[in-house]
């Protein structure tokens, strides 16, 4: 085990073998130091970005890329397009698609999905009938380490 002091910014030039070997105080102390650098790197990060995004893309009112060109620099300002549907409108324009005779496919894409609180609800009969559409996949574990409170003597 090693008695060096780790940062948390040495992290990535230290070997796995020898982080693996870590006290738990220690990995408690460098995830501690690590979040305190990822929340100090949002915020610069945040404030960066409103500085750009004031100097470059301000007056900017239509999606897409757009160009700048400042002193050496080519700017490139991406606006994104982000589109949602009234679903109540969707229900009813595929209704009229229908009615014409069409196949509503041709024109939207349908997204079933079942609410896990619900389907835990559900009389066993009906989750009988879904559990062959059901996948369950786990996630990546997520582990928080906290100093355990001492009982009295």
């Amino acid at each position: 085990m090693t008695t060096n002091i780790i940062r948390a910014l040495d992290l990535p030039d230290t070997p796995p073998a020898e982080l693996d070997q870590l006290p738990v105080d220690m990995l408690h102390s460098l995830v501690n130091e690590a979040e305190a650098h990822a929340r100090q790197s949002a915020t610069m990060l945040g404030i960066l970005h409103g500085v750009l995004a004031r100097r470059y893309a301000a007056g900017i009112n239509d999606t897409g890329t757009h160009h700048r060109r400042d002193g050496d620099y080519q700017i490139a300002i991406v606006v994104p397009k982000n589109v949602s549907w009234d679903q109540d409108a969707l229900g009813k324009a595929i209704e009229t698609i229908k009615g014409w005779g069409e196949d509503p496919a041709e024109y939207v894409e349908t997204k079933l999905t079942v609410s896990e609180t619900k389907y835990k609800a559900w009389p066993k009969p009906i989750r009988d009938l879904f559990e062959p559409a059901r996948t369950v996949r786990q996630g990546k574990p997520k582990i928080e380490i906290a100093l355990a409170a001492r009982e009295a003597a």
